[in-house]
Formats: structure tokens, C-alpha cells, sequence
């Protein structure tokens, strides 16, 4: 069986909406487009532009034996056609009625959720095995009029201009307040999140919080290897982020240097906070000089905060089962992860349109939301929900399903075109 082509490669999209009796045919008799997919080989935008645009694959030459193939081999099809004087070739002309969001008999959106949550459950931290990999792309100009989308809800470039931009659930208010409270009372955090999970986006919300209440000087290591971060650099950061002075030759005399700096910074009641983004890539050493940094102390406060920011190979560094010869910096330091949207993807989405002046309930119908939950939810161990819908994760299916939904012709995004990304 050949392998499916890709949709940009089928140039037949200014077909017009028209579906054939093919189309009538699978509704009455519950075939669904995976099954049409399976038997021809053929993707299911594919399967999709046949039932409603009559449109043949010429790639797939043996595409309408199987497809017939199919309704052969379906009892409730072959009545279809028999109660209706109908022989197998009249399934490819023109039906003539609109069957748009129409599900084969017997397929419910809780058949839906049930499919999708019989599929292989997968261990956390590892959605690149149920995700397939999405090329980023931007909702086309057609698209965007035909949604009347007057500004792209999916920007390339995240669409935060403002604190109202950034959805917060109940779990991201929690964590902000754990980064907060780590920053003001010299703790030990490290913030653990997948590929486009807000990890960034929260570190700006938090710092912009703590500049404009006033009282923490924010340390920014500029190494953008963070692997090549050393005992050195780090008091390097220190001494240029909190001072004007110039740090010293000698390590020991930067040493001294820094601990003088944030004992006089404290006393002067500044608080001083190290915080370093791409964590994941610090090396052992880095991670136990972090350690001793955070405990130089003025009696019994503490003089330096440090937030680490660092995707899921953080948190595996910091597991003392895979590095015991870390435990004395393991054993110290709080990490908290950001967990996919889960429930509140729905609320996420609306979010993201209103904020552009549209409803999303005029793009998407509810089912195709439930539908991308589902792909991108799967189960651990104990049979517990993970949810692996990250921002830029949902960000990416959105844009390709509204793309998609306008290239088929259909008004809204459906379940069904959501299955077909």
C-alpha cells in the first residue's frame, strides 16, 4: 500500500463543495473516512475532498476499485443501494444535498472519546510519541476571511502583548505563586515544563510583577551555552547584574567579591535573585556551585533567590535515582512542573480569539474541541489523565484545522476535520 501524499501536493481545493452519494452512502451505512483511509491508502483530507468535492486521487490508481471494495463488503451500503435501484458505479455521482458535520450511523462524539482513549497509553513526558510532528504554519488570508478572522489568533510570535493574553489556570496561578514566594524569601525552585508549555511567558509575568513592586535585583546569566556555565561566570553574572564594579582576576577573589556585594545588597534591603532559562543544560558542577551560592547567608537570611527554567530533562536531572551524586542539591530544591492545559482547553481557546475581537464557538464546533483534547490526553500507569496539550502544541493544530476547515469548504472546524490533521 502506498504511502498517503501530502494535502499541499493535491491542487484540486477551488473544487466546489459538492458531495457525491458516496457521501449519503457512509452516513447510512456508518462508514467512517478511516475506514475509506485504510482500504485505499489514500489520507483522510483526502477521503474527505472524494465524499464532498467528488475529487479522485490520481496517485492512487486502484483508488475506486477499493473504495467499491469497501461498499461491497458492507451488508447495510449494499441494501442502500439495492432499496434504491442503484448499482455500485452510482455511488460516485452527485448527491445534491448538504450533509456538512454529518456522522456515519452510529459514530457519537462519545465514540469519539472512546476511540481516542483506547489509543496506546504512553509514560509522561513523552508526547512526540502520540503527536505527530506539525510544521508551524500561519492561517492563510483566505482562511482568515472566510472565519472573518481580522487578526491571526495564533501569531508566531505567541500573542502576548499583555498580562490579559496570558491564560492562567488554577495550576499556572499556583506556580507563579510558588515563583513569587521562591523569589522573595530567598528559595530554591526549579520550574519544569515541555516545549511550549508558558515556561517563558511566566518567568516575564513573575519579573515584571517583582520590578514593579520594587525590592529584588534580578540576576540573568548571558551565556547563551548554558552548559558552559561555571562557578566563574556565575559570579561574573552576579557581580555585573547587581553592581557597576568590575569583577576580580582571581576566583577566590571574585568569590569574596560576590558574597560582599549581596551582603551589603541585603542589608540595604534589596533582595537579589538568580534566575537561568534552558536549566536543563546546566552540568553537574553548575548545579552544586548554584548550591553554594544559595546558601551564603547573613546570620539567618539567606542572600540570594535562584529560579531555575528548564524543559522535562530538568526534572530528570534533578530525579536522585539517575543522579545520586546530586542528592545534596536535589534534596534542597523545589520543582514544579506545568502540566498540559487538560480541562481548561477550551477556556485557553477562547482566550486566544477573544483577544482578537472573535468568538470561538463561530470556528470551532465543541466537538472538534473534544476531539483535540482527547488526541492529545493519553494515561500513565495507574490509568491517571496526562494531558499533553501544551500552548504551542494547540496553537499549531488550531492553525492547521482552520486552514484545513477553509480548503474543505466547511464552516466551521468539525470533529471531523479535526480528525484529519
Amino acid at each position: 500500500m502506498s504511502k498517503p501524499k501530502n494535502l499541499e501536493r493535491i491542487p484540486q481545493f477551488s473544487l466546489e463543495f459538492a458531495p457525491i452519494r458516496l457521501k449519503e452512502l457512509a452516513v447510512e451505512a456508518g462508514i467512517t473516512q478511516g475506514e475509506f483511509a485504510t482500504a485505499t491508502g489514500a489520507s483522510r483530507p483526502s477521503i474527505n475532498l472524494c465524499l464532498n468535492r467528488g475529487y479522485v486521487p490520481e496517485t492512487f490508481p486502484t483508488f475506486r476499485d477499493d473504495i467499491e471494495g469497501v461498499v461491497k463488503a458492507n451488508p447495510k451500503a449494499m441494501d442502500y443501494l439495492g432499496m434504491r435501484g442503484m448499482r455500485l458505479p452510482d455511488i460516485w455521482l452527485p448527491l445534491g444535498q448538504n450533509l456538512r458535520g454529518k456522522m456515519p450511523a452510529g459514530q457519537t462524539n462519545r465514540n469519539i472519546r472512546r476511540k481516542q482513549a483506547e489509543r496506546r497509553a504512553l509514560a509522561p513526558g513523552n508526547p512526540e510519541e502520540l503527536i505527530p510532528y506539525v510544521e508551524a504554519e500561519m492561517i492563510t488570508q483566505e482562511a482568515r476571511k472566510h472565519f472573518k478572522l481580522f487578526r491571526d489568533p495564533f501569531p508566531a510570535n505567541g500573542g502576548v502583548e499583555k498580562d490579559g493574553d496570558i491564560f492562567m489556570s488554577d495550576e499556572h496561578r499556583f506556580i507563579e505563586a510558588s515563583m513569587l514566594d521562591a523569589a522573595k524569601h530567598s528559595g530554591l525552585i526549579a520550574i519544569v515544563g515541555q516545549v511550549g508549555s508558558g515556561k517563558s511567558v511566566m518567568r516575564k509575568r513573575v519579573f515584571e510583577l517583582l520590578r514593579k513592586e520594587g525590592g529584588i535585583l534580578t540576576v540573568f546569566p548571558q551565556i547563551l551555552d548554558k552548559d558552559r556555565i561555571t562557578s566563574a561566570s556565575l559570579c561574573d553574572s552576579i557581580i555585573m547584574d547587581v553592581s557597576d564594579q568590575r569583577p576580580k582576576v582571581k576566583h577566590e577573589q571574585k568569590a569574596r567579591q560576590v558574597k560582599n556585594l549581596l551582603l551589603e545588597r541585603s542589608r540595604n534591603g534589596d533582595r537579589c535573585c538568580l534566575v537561568i532559562e534552558e536549566a536543563h543544560n546546566l552540568t553537574v558542577p553548575a548545579f552544586k556551585t548554584l548550591k553554594q551560592l544559595w546558601e551564603l547567608e547573613d546570620g539567618y537570611n539567606k542572600l540570594i533567590s535562584i529560579v531555575l527554567i528548564g524543559q522535562n530533562e530538568l526534572g530528570d536531572k534533578l530525579d536522585e535515582r539517575h543522579h545520586p551524586e546530586m542528592r545534596e542539591v536535589i534534596r534542597r530544591i523545589q520543582i514544579a512542573r506545568i502540566q498540559g492545559l487538560g480541562e481548561y482547553l477550551q477556556e485557553y481557546l477562547q482566550l486566544k480569539f477573544k483577544r482578537v475581537g472573535a468568538k470561538l464557538e463561530d470556528v470551532f464546533t465543541d466537538e472538534a474541541i473534544a476531539v483535540l483534547s482527547s488526541r492529545l490526553t493519553t494515561k500513565d500507569e495507574r490509568g491517571k489523565n496526562i494531558s499533553h496539550a501544551y500552548p504551542l502544541t494547540v496553537n499549531l493544530h488550531a492553525v492547521r484545522a482552520i486552514n484545513l476547515a477553509h480548503e474543505m469548504g466547511e464552516t466551521r472546524v468539525t470533529a471531523e476535520v479535526m480528525e484529519s490533521i
